[in-house]
């Protein structure tokens, strides 16, 4: 069965990721409405390992080092499933999925701007474009003016969780060229991502902490599929594709949730012609940023 799943080109499957993850962040934001940000999290991580157990016999191979890609693995559950997942979802109930996505897509200004300071590199002309167009987009999002503005901290959320997004493309890749387990990834990073978040459970406020419900359990099933089903193509384009070529399809998740929130949203989403402008400018300028030798 994974011989033909693996035979569709790395690209298509960035492509497929990007339309699973949409429809994951649709689900997601109507499930916040029924739990706290941080009970969603933990829930659809849960089902995400649940549907990678399945896949363990049929996706993952083994090949490699399995002490050499752990840290790779830690390092996704606690940025990534972790910390970016929940501030994701968080910022989904204030600002809305479409602002919240087209803020995380700019991650990749996160990468290049570390790459700067740290390792002192100097970026190809196409990063410092793809700079300038995320930031003009960005400010042109955040500016909006009449009924649908929003105040500018709304966005904290959405912009950390970008930061931590900005490293996680890296860090999958790494375990990947470890070991070839991309569902064996999801497993241990969530488990290293639930268990961070049940600990944090126990300081956040009464409404904040986790709280079980089963019928809001049940419902998180698809979100938890959905998400396994992005994850699986994302990790296993990074470990087939270039990275220069697989994370600019990866970015294209903005403008699914676009059209998306169109038809599911219309009672929460008000998708503007400046969101969608914005939208626009952001994806391109990531794109030109990740296709950068």
């Amino acid at each position: 069965m994974f011989e033909l799943f693996y035979a569709i080109p790395p690209e298509y499957r960035a492509l497929l990721g990007s339309f699973f993850f949409a429809c994951n962040q649709i689900i997601v934001r109507r499930l916040t409405d029924r739990g706290s940000p941080l009970t969603v999290t933990i829930m659809v991580n849960f089902w995400m390992s649940v549907t990678a157990l399945f896949l363990f016999p049929f996706s993952d191979s083994f090949d490699g080092n399995l002490l050499r890609a752990l840290p790779f693995f830690v390092g996704v559950g606690l940025l990534g499933q972790a910390t970016a997942r929940y501030l994701a979802y968080s910022s989904n109930k204030i600002i809305g999925v479409s602002r919240t996505n087209t803020v995380v897509a700019g991650s990749p200004i996160g990468a290049s701007l570390m790459g700067v300071v740290i390792l002192g590199e100097r970026p190809a002309p196409e990063v410092g474009i793809g700079i300038i167009l995320i930031v003009i987009g960005l400010i042109f999002m955040t500016s909006e003016r009449g009924a649908g503005r929003l105040p500018l901290k709304s966005y904290t959320f959405a912009f950390v969780a970008m930061l931590a997004f900005s490293i996680t493309p890296y860090l999958r890749k790494g375990g990947m060229a470890e070991l070839s387990a991309p569902a064996f990834g999801v497993v241990f990073s969530t488990i290293i991502a639930n268990s961070t978040l049940m600990a944090t459970s126990k300081v956040m406020p009464g409404p904040q902490k986790f709280r079980f419900d089963r019928s809001l359990f049940l419902a998180s099933i698809p979100a938890g599929v959905l998400g396994m089903a992005a994850a699986l193509n994302f990790w296993t384009a990074l470990r087939d594709g270039p990275l220069t070529v697989i994370s600019p399809l990866i970015r294209m998740t903005p403008i699914f949730i676009l059209l998306l929130s169109a038809v599911l949203l219309r009672d929460k989403e008000t998708i503007t012609k400046r969101l969608v402008l914005a939208t626009l400018i952001v994806v391109a300028g990531a794109a030109l940023i990740t296709a950068s030798p």
